[in-house]
């Protein structure tokens, strides 16, 4: 079978088994909406009707508007609808399947390994599940794997060949990469950060890797993530004029990310908040709903936290880390703890579920990384990119708290780790079967 072929096969098949598995879930699980996934819905409405981007009834810039807005393009059409934007995200999950499939291949030139990879991303539990709500994740982590992808193919550089994979490893020929590309991924970015703002640093980590991974020339690098920010800056720009037209002040993007940095000077994996206003300095601009004056005073006193106690922040940033990847149950509460929170067996043993499915998955993610690339790949160079941004991922959080939701973004890069793990794993049996049938 030609590669074409091939690639178009495992696409077919990757697609319907997801579509088919996730129709399922859906006709099964669609909650009512609560939390953040009720304030999306009201917005994405209030949006869709005309009356702009508000909390009570005052232009807002306090949450990120990238997902209402684009919730409110779906309910244009459709009218106000929970299962709409469900499905909606649904297909975005689909998509995201497909990128991985497409940048694990582009990265490797291995069509079991990329199928592997995706295919495991396909199944791991808690990736169906969050199908059931109407978050940004999918929005968010679409846009964000598809910079990645045209960042990729904006060098003409050959990775490796499936020959080499096996044998001698990568063969690398220098290319030009083009800046019309490399534009092109900024704009994409910069989208993604219009819809979760974690990602407008991450040109900085790009730059890391081209002088360190690439051995480009820092002045190079530099030119390169100049040009990233200009599409960036097309993409947030928008958003930063309708701040400052509508409220007033100068919001770049529109963010509650100095209310929780301040947050996290108090929690690590779950969310805070009080209404004493001796504990809380945030309220006094809360009582007059002054959001941006919010996101100022909180990023204060997390500057203020962080100066007075350094040592209280650096370990704390590793308890968050901790709970960054520790469990994967947060969305079973806002499932089926919404669909029937009386039913506690249920909630425990999906929740049981989820978390062994999850470190399962780690585990063969963990085999990937240590012996796979060793394996199949000969440098770990040639992933760098995907690993870059788990950094990067991870590397913020040690500020924020943090629990499993906002790993989301990071699985499908992890699923590359997957899919090699797989590799190894099934190249062990191949070594091993013929001791076992003699044995037996």
């Amino acid at each position: 079978m030609t590669t074409g072929n091939t690639f178009r096969r495992n696409i077919l098949l990757l697609i319907g088994f997801n579509v088919l598995l996730r129709t399922l879930w859906l006709l099964y699980m669609h909650p009512h909406q609560i939390s953040d996934f009720a304030w999306y819905y009201g917005h994405a409405s209030q949006l869709a009707a005309g009356h702009g981007y508000r909390e009570h009834g005052r232009f807002t810039a306090y949450w990120p508007i990238g997902y209402p807005f684009f919730l409110s393009l779906l309910f244009r059409l459709t009218g106000p609808s929970v299962p709409w934007g469900l499905a909606m995200n649904a297909g975005l999950s689909v998509f995201i399947v497909v990128l991985i499939y497409v940048m694990a291949y582009k990265l490797m030139n291995r069509h079991d390994i990329a199928f592997f990879a995706a295919l495991g991303y396909t199944i791991l539990p808690s990736q169906i599940e969050w199908n059931s709500v109407l978050g940004s994740e999918e929005l968010y982590t679409a846009l964000l794997l598809g910079a990645l992808l045209v960042y990729m193919f904006s060098s003409s550089r050959t990775v490796c060949t499936s020959d080499t994979a096996r044998t001698s490893g990568p063969v690398r020929t220098s290319g030009s990469q083009h800046k019309w590309t490399i534009l092109l991924s900024g704009i994409l970015l910069g989208v993604a950060s219009d819809v979760r703002p974690i990602a407008l640093l991450f040109p900085v980590a790009i730059g890391v890797y081209e002088v360190w991974i690439n051995k480009k020339p820092f002045r190079a690098a530099a030119g390169m993530i100049l040009v990233i920010y200009a599409g960036v800056c097309l993409s947030v720009f928008p958003v930063t004029l309708r701040n400052i037209l509508t409220t007033h002040h100068l919001s770049l993007i529109s963010t509650n990310g100095g209310v929780v940095l301040w947050q996290g000077t108090h929690a690590d994996g779950s969310y805070y908040w009080s209404w004493n206003p001796e504990v809380n300095p945030l309220l006094a601009a809360n009582m007059h709903y002054l959001p941006a004056k919010m996101g100022q005073i909180g990023m204060h006193y997390f500057l203020l936290h962080v100066i007075r106690h350094p040592f209280w922040t650096i370990l704390h940033g590793f308890y968050k880390w901790f709970f960054l990847y520790w469990m994967d149950n947060n969305v079973i509460g806002v499932t089926f703890g919404v669909k029937d929170p009386s039913s506690r067996w249920l909630i425990n043993g999906a929740s049981l579920f989820n978390n062994i499915s999850y470190w399962m998955w780690m585990g063969i993610c963990f085999i990937g990384a240590i012996k796979g690339i060793r394996m199949v790949l000969k440098s770990w160079r040639i992933i760098a990119l995907p690993t870059a941004y788990l950094a990067y991922n991870t590397a913020i959080f040690f500020f924020f708290p943090a629990w499993d939701r906002f790993r989301y973004p990071m699985m499908p890069l992890f699923a590359i780790f997957f899919g090699l793990g797989i590799h190894v794993i099934r190249t062990m049996i191949d070594f091993y079967r013929p001791s076992f049938r003699k044995f037996t």
